[in-house]
């Protein structure tokens, strides 16, 4: 019996976890698949930000955490920047926005350049993405710098927050289960608990992989019911539609793409 990708990957990722590096050869002989298979599994791995990929093969991200934002920044994955486009149609002039720290989003603010809004981000990255042009305007929230993370945190951010309704908040996380949507860092979490319950429309961008992952990501940023619009990249199974609101819109970034 021929084994689907997701089985393929979940093997690959077990012996990963026993081995720390695999090659592409050795996915080969593991899964009984050609070369070229075994290197579209490599990619996949890779461009969803589940292992890294060096010459010949994968290595395996440090146990049990979420890459740091830098080994992830550079994945250019052609995945969250179909997320990231087809997020931005929903960002429209005259609002004010919530973006939190996310590769994903950092490549968002690619596509808002030039949008007359109101951004307020906790991150760097989006802020140095959105500098490209003179709008949309950016509150930058200060603080504390998490260098690994790429953004600042602070009491006086939570006050802040607090003056502020948001039409749309875009909120990127680490995992995803029906006790609600999580992310790795305490402090963002607080921001971002903070800013959900003072949005009209939240936004949550989470590639299909994020809800099979078991991963350290213990901090609760909101519940699942929480979300208004859902931006993924493949077809969502119906155990994991269960944990959302029943009207919420789901995008299947690759779904869709395969439709037209």
């Amino acid at each position: 019996e021929m084994q689907s990708q997701v089985e393929r990957l979940d093997l690959i990722r077990r012996t990963l976890d026993e081995r720390k590096t695999i090659s592409t050869r050795e996915i080969m002989q593991l899964c009984q698949v050609s070369f070229d298979t075994a290197r579209r599994d490599v990619i996949k791995l890779t461009n969803t930000g589940q292992a890294i990929r060096i010459h010949g093969g994968l290595m395996k991200i440090k146990q049990g955490t979420v890459p740091d934002y830098n080994s992830r920044a550079h994945v250019l994955s052609p995945i969250k920047n179909k997320m990231a486009k087809m997020t931005a149609k929903y960002l429209t002039a005259d609002k004010l926005i919530y973006l939190n720290a996310s590769t994903t989003i950092s490549q968002l603010c690619h596509y808002l350049t030039g949008l007359n809004a109101t951004i307020m981000t906790n991150s760097i990255d989006n802020a140095g993405a959105l500098m490209m042009d003179n709008l949309p305007n950016v509150i930058l929230l200060g603080g504390y710098l998490n260098k690994e993370n790429h953004y600042t945190s602070s009491l006086n951010s939570l006050k802040e927050i607090d003056q502020y309704e948001f039409d749309v908040a875009v909120i990127g996380t680490s995992s995803v289960n029906k006790n609600g949507v999580f992310v790795v860092n305490h402090s963002d979490a607080q921001i971002e608990r903070e800013v959900v319950n003072r949005t009209k429309t939240v936004i949550l961008l989470a590639e299909e992989y994020k809800f099979k992952e078991d991963r350290s990501s213990p901090y609760k940023v909101m519940d699942c019911k929480q979300a208004d619009i859902l931006i993924t990249d493949n077809r969502l199974a119906p155990q994991y539609r269960k944990y959302f609101k029943k009207n919420i819109k789901i995008r299947e970034v690759l779904a869709e793409e395969s439709q037209n």
